[in-house]
Order: C-alpha cells, then structure tokens, then sequence
C-alpha cells in the first residue's frame, strides 16, 4: 500500500466515525441557517435569531424545514445564540392544556424541558446562558445553564379541535424571548454551505460548528481521532495542496457515512415497531442520536414522549403505498398514555405528503373516529380512500412511507415494555377484518 493510499484509507474510516459523530451537529446548524434567513419573524417556523416564530395552525406537507414534524399542536421555535449574553425566556402560567417548551443543543441533546410538570403553577422567567457564562442575573430569573451557546428553543401547544385554535394561539403567544446583549448568529450558521468544490462540505461546516460548540469533554477521546484528517476545536478544514489523498478518503466516508446512518434509522430485525427509550438523550450513543437527527430531530426526551418508529409490517416487509393496511388496537389496549398519542405518516423524504383530506395524523383527540361495538379501533392505512370511509383513514403516499406513534406523558406499562404496541397488517392478514 503506497503512502498516499494508507492516508486515503485513514482518511476513509476516520472519516466515516467523524459523519456519524458530526451528522447533529451540521443538521442543528443546517436547520438554524434555513430557519434564521429571514428579517422579521414568520409563521412557519422562521425568525431572526433570538426571537420567536409562533406558528399559528398545525404543520402539513408544505413545511418542510424540519424533518419528521407533529401535526398535533402549534409550534413555537426559536434559535438562540448565548454567546453575547443571557436570553431571558418567559413561559405562561400552567392551564389544562398540555404544552412543553424543549430546549436542544447544538448536538440535538434534549438537556431541559419546561412543561407545566417542572414549571409551577404560575408564570416562570428563565436566564438561559451559555457553558462559560459569568455575571449577574437579570432580576426576577432562574438559571438554566446551557451545554452550548447555540440552543434550539422548540415549544410545543396542543390543539384540541379546530374550535380551540384561538385559545391556542393566544396562549403560545406568552413564550417570549429577550436577549441581554447582542442578538447575532453564530460564524458557523452564517459560513454554512451546502456544496463546495472538494465535495466535502460537510467537513468543512463540521469544523466550523465545532469550533462555535466545542464537544462535550465526554467526547474527547474520540474528537482526538479526528485531528489526523484536520478536525477539532479551533482548528481551520485544510483543503489546499497536499490534502488530496485526504479529501479523496473523506469523500468516499460522506456517502458512506449517510448511507450507514439511514440504514439505521430502521429496525435491522424488520421489526414492527422500533423504539428509542432514551429519546432525545443518548448521550455517547453516537450512531443513535445521528439516527434520530435524521428521522426525528428534535425528539423530546423519553419521560416527556416516547416515538416508536414503524417502517414495516407484520410481514417484516416495507410499508408501499401500493398496498393496503389496518392498524388495530383491540378493546381497552390503545396506547397507555397521561398526555395524548398520534400515529403521523411521513413519505421516503421524512416529510408530509400531500393528500386528498389534508390529513396527516390519526390519534386520541381526532373527531369522528368509529370504534367496534368492542370498543376496538381500526385505523386504516394505504393511498386510496377505504371502502369503509375517510373517518379512520389515514392517507399513505404513493411510494414508500414510514410511521411514528407518538406518547406524550407514557405510562409505565410502554416505558417497563409490558405493553405491546400492535403491528401493522396488510388488509388481507387483518384478523379483525
């Protein structure tokens, strides 16, 4: 193997670890430049740094900004730079209606969340600040010291109906953000690209993002591996002359890199349902938490909701909008939860797809669901309209398509695996008829 081979090859498989360590953090920026582009806050999720967008109804197949989104609630969302200061975020008093304000960083951790479970009984005030902040609080605040000075702030309100979208909207409308010092994006989401000439973008945003977020120092050991292929902290993306063996290995590791991540966002056994118990937590589990950013960023953690992820059926073969299903929940076994539970449908893309209904999510609050006279539910899922009617369709894509089962609030029944979650049948296999 000549020199030039072996740093090729060195190149190649540091450079596959550093695309499934990195694949969050350059999403969590990605996402911030797309979102952030705008001079005055909009109503789909964009707004200028460390200011809220309230989003006023319900995401659908035209907002495609995040991968995988709910379709139950009202989204709040806002990207914060503590770097110049605190941001004073301010949550409303607690009513019945569900609500959560989760705050991710810059390698997609969900380290904190304000719900009326953990925010007490009347309006809050928050100082968020950055890792190596220091000084005086603003009056009136409690500290919440972040891991990184980039935050993802995403709030969630819960619709009860077309009649309580007013309600909604005025209450989501209470989260307000108030910057200290100055209010500016960080070099890394300014700098952002999508392509470059070498082909390895990604290496170069990855270098940025870390240098405005160093790693966690948990991460150091396998952080040091990446300084041969000119990663780290602090450090400038060499791409000038003598680096081609290099960006040649690298290259190969972005494709391979990818192609490993989205392998693993399904279940390996074909299993019905797949489920993430540690939620938008996972620590040095590397390869999951890239999986998760890919398919669900911005999961909460598990004890606020869990997502199980369906990709096949109870055949082990992949869901086809060619094909037809039920989902069934015999009597008294729908989904154990304290909050609420969806089941949404996402196409190839980890979108909405377009559909006749405009409907995107089946659940506990959906109106004119039919139940059996057992008190069973059958949710049927495929891409033309059901001999049964619309009430219990949940229209599929034409192509290939994937599910997620969401549980706000599990109970400990799904968090212990007592209970089974149902596997999606082809009509034809469907017991229940």
């Amino acid at each position: 193997m000549t020199r030039s081979t072996a740093q090729e090859e060195w190149a190649y498989v540091a450079g596959v670890q550093a695309y499934v360590y990195g694949y969050p953090l350059v999403e969590i920026v990605r996402t911030c430049a797309l979102m952030t582009a705008v001079d005055t806050p909009g109503e789909s999720g964009r707004a200028p740094v460390n200011q809220f967008s309230h989003c006023p109804r319900p995401w659908t197949h035209e907002d495609r900004d995040v991968v995988t989104p709910a379709n139950d609630l009202l989204y709040s969302m806002a990207w914060v730079n503590l770097a110049d200061g605190p941001v004073v975020l301010a949550t409303p008093a607690p009513t019945s209606r569900y609500f959560v304000m989760e705050l991710i960083d810059a390698y997609s951790d969900n380290f904190r969340n304000l719900s009326p479970r953990v925010v007490g009984p009347d309006a809050s005030r928050f100082a968020l600040v950055g890792p190596d902040w220091s000084g005086t609080l603003p009056d009136g605040t409690e500290e919440i010291r972040c891991p990184t000075n980039l935050i993802w702030a995403l709030g969630r309100v819960l619709i009860d109906g077309p009649d309580d979208m007013q309600e909604a909207r005025a209450f989501q409308t209470q989260f307000t953000l108030t910057a200290t010092g100055k209010s500016r994006l960080p070099q890394s989401v300014i700098d952002y690209q999508t392509t470059s000439r070498s082909g390895i973008a990604f290496f170069e945003n990855l270098a940025r993002a870390m240098q405005d977020n160093p790693p966690p120092a948990v991460d150091a050991g396998l952080v040091a591996q990446f300084a041969r292929i000119g990663l780290g902290p602090g450090r400038r993306f060499d791409t000038g002359p003598g680096s081609e063996a290099r960006i040649a290995g690298l290259t190969r590791a972005v494709k391979a890199g990818a192609q490993i991540i989205e392998g693993h966002t399904r279940s390996r056994r074909a299993l019905p349902w797949s489920i993430n118990y540690a939620g938008g937590r996972l620590g040095t589990d590397y390869l999951a938490r890239a999986c998760t950013a890919m398919k669900g960023l911005g999961a909460l953690a598990s004890d606020e909701a869990l997502y199980a992820l369906g990709d096949f059926d109870a055949s082990g073969e992949q869901f086809d909008g060619a094909r037809q299903y039920v989902l069934h929940f015999p009597a008294n076994q729908l989904p154990p939860v304290d909050a609420f539970w969806s089941v949404s449908i996402y196409g190839s893309d980890f979108y909405f797809a377009d559909n006749p209904i405009r409907r995107y999510a089946i659940g506990d609050r959906s109106r004119d669901l039919r139940y059996g006279t057992d008190e069973s539910l059958d949710i049927h899922i495929q891409h033309t309209e059901p001999r049964q009617g619309i009430s219990n369709w949940l229209p599929a894509p034409s192509g290939r398509f994937y599910l997620i089962l969401r549980l706000y609030h599990p109970r400990q029944e799904i968090l212990t695996r007592d209970y089974v979650i149902p596997a999606v049948r082809r009509v034809e296999e469907n017991p229940a008829g």
